[in-house]
């Protein structure tokens, strides 16, 4: 093994040098190269296991640290409310002392779960007893609402798997109805409908397609009806222009437009039957007066010529029925 050294010498005051002084020594690490492999291997291997131990003598360090039985405690009660043993859950919570840094926290966990549990087992109560009542929408509207409690899920969607089969089938048969509504240009009864068919179903995804037709073919209805009552409006028969406007449908664009325009013309269709009524009286009233200036008849009322009057009463075969 070789050592390098820097020397320096001592000068005088005239600048002669005079004895040698080593200031540094350097280590030549060229050695370690120089060693047989089985010496190498050897070193490499001291400094693996030299880590391991380092390294397990910090985890025991880590892990040497104590549990917090109260922290332990409190998720154990969350496990047991998850898994559906609610009392259990309830007592371990209770149990943490007031003492405690996580007292607060159990408290509130004890609020929350009392609220969550109660609720969902009355909706999933809700939902079993519309399955029984074959009431399948309401199944799955009572699932729908339930959130929060894993075990008041896990139980409802067995309800849910029994009642969606039988919604299908409900499904397809108002599906069926949309289209009759369809047909007979009833396009705001066939939404009413497209709209009870539940999200949840196979129908549901098919029927997206028909709500935007039925929407269109809605408003263009709207537009014409409103069209027609300014038509009838225009030769002010406000009856029939009513009749129109009562046929626009809420949700549509011309709908506020309708509802005004039935103000409008319900109060000119009351002005113009006020109008009529006193031209009618005053009609009354002047042919009244026409029949009381009239001279009174001396004729009297029995003719003797009896039997030809009556003759000419007789309907015989002529008398045919009205239709209405």
């Amino acid at each position: 093994m070789e050592q390098q050294s820097i020397v320096s010498y001592k000068k005088s005051s005239d600048g002669v040098a005079l004895e040698p002084q080593a200031e540094a020594t350097l280590f030549d690490f060229r050695w370690f190269f120089q060693l047989p492999p089985a010496l190498k291997g050897m070193g490499v291997s001291i400094a693996a296991c030299n880590t391991v131990v380092i390294s397990f003598g910090l985890y025991s360090l880590l892990n040497a640290v104590p549990s917090n039985p109260d922290l332990d405690r409190l998720e154990r009660a969350r496990a047991e409310y998850d898994a559906g043993n609610f009392q259990k859950a309830i007592a371990l919570a209770k149990s943490i002392p007031q003492e405690s840094a996580l007292y607060q926290d159990s408290k509130t966990s004890l609020q929350r779960w009392r609220r969550e549990w109660y609720t969902a087992a009355a909706q999933y109560q809700a939902a079993e007893q519309a399955l029984k009542e074959k009431r399948w929408r309401d199944v799955l509207a009572e699932a729908r609402k339930m959130d929060g409690v894993r075990f008041w899920r896990r139980k409802v969607e067995s309800l849910v798997e029994q009642a969606t089969p039988e919604l299908e089938a409900e499904a397809q048969q108002l599906l069926n109805q949309v289209y009759a509504k369809a047909q007979e240009k009833d396009f705001t009864g066939a939404l009413n409908l497209l709209n009870q068919i539940p999200p949840e179903t196979t129908t549901a995804a098919k029927i997206q397609p028909k709500l935007a037709e039925y929407e269109e073919k809605q408003r263009i209805k709207a537009e014409y009806l409103l069209q027609r009552a300014y038509n009838q409006a225009a030769k002010r028969d406000f009856k029939s222009a009513l009749n129109y406007l009562s046929q626009i449908s809420p949700g549509t664009s011309t709908y506020d437009t309708a509802q005004i325009k039935m103000a409008e013309y319900s109060q000119k269709q009351h002005f113009k039957e006020e109008v009529e009524r006193t031209i009618q009286l005053a009609q009354r009233e002047s042919e009244e007066q026409e029949e009381s200036s009239e001279p009174f008849s001396t004729e009297p009322f029995i003719s003797t010529e009896t039997d030809e009057k009556t003759s000419e009463l007789n309907p015989g075969n002529q008398l045919q029925e009205v239709t209405p």
